[in-house]
């Protein structure tokens, strides 16, 4: 599963560290910088998915990163700093800032921040499709059913993706095999149901208690949502 890339930036080197390792624990790829310099340097090249800063830095004041920064980079900027007064925070907010956080601040907190900061900024961004409890990233093309990772391959995932686009609404055949395989010759009607049957069995090996894909008989397939309950299936 790929890691979701953090840029920390403090020119308190030991927080630096700490925040380095509870993080990069946590499962996060961390990258740090000490600077505003090093940080324009290191955004400018590389992707990142959110960014931690520091507003009193040696070399400048926080504050002015955010819209340099958005040159480069959409990902959400959370502020950290010992200032603790409204004015403070809404100047934060005001130059750019998603959130802010006073010191001392908790590290799980911290952490969940980030998560529900990335997971906001996939979503609008289109890249998250989320019907819980099914969540489809469309950039990683990863898939978790009640958080357990649901392993497709290119085929199944396009399947589930085209479904869920349109919930609630019959997919037909012709239109599943012309999308997936590319092919806008005779459907292979049986090729759509072995897939269909595949993606099933590992959404079902997730989570048996609930089906996303309805099979519409005789006309092809939709995505369901709400999802339907197999009460049966139930531990």
């Amino acid at each position: 599963m790929a890691k979701h890339r953090i840029l920390l930036v403090d020119d308190d080197t030991d927080i630096l560290e700490i925040n380095r390792s509870f993080l990069t624990n946590e499962g996060y790829d961390v990258s740090v910088a000490t600077n505003i310099a090093q940080t324009l340097q290191k955004v400018e090249t590389n992707s990142y998915d959110c960014i931690v800063l520091d507003i009193m830095l040696p070399d400048g004041n926080a504050y002015d990163l955010p819209s340099k920064i958005h040159v480069y980079s959409n990902a959400p900027i959370i502020f950290l700093s010992a200032k603790d007064q409204l004015e403070d925070k809404i100047t934060g907010f005001k130059a750019g800032g998603d959130d802010y956080m006073t010191k001392p601040y908790n590290l799980p907190e911290l952490s969940a921040r980030i998560s529900a900061h990335i997971r906001r900024n996939m979503t609008r961004d289109g890249f998250l499709m989320e019907f819980p409890p099914l969540t489809m990233n469309v950039k990683t093309r990863e898939v978790t059913l009640n958080d357990v990772p649901v392993h497709l391959t290119n085929r199944e995932f396009d399947i589930l993706r085209l479904l869920a686009e349109t919930p609630n609404v019959i997919v037909p055949f012709a239109r599943i095999y012309s999308h997936v395989w590319g092919d806008d010759g005779l459907c292979d009607n049986h090729l759509v149901m072995v897939n269909i049957s595949y993606l099933r069995k590992k959404m079902e090996k997730a989570d048996p208690t609930v089906q996303f894909v309805k099979t519409e008989w005789g006309s092809g397939y939709s995505f369901t949502y709400p999802p339907i309950r197999n009460t049966m299936r139930a531990e």
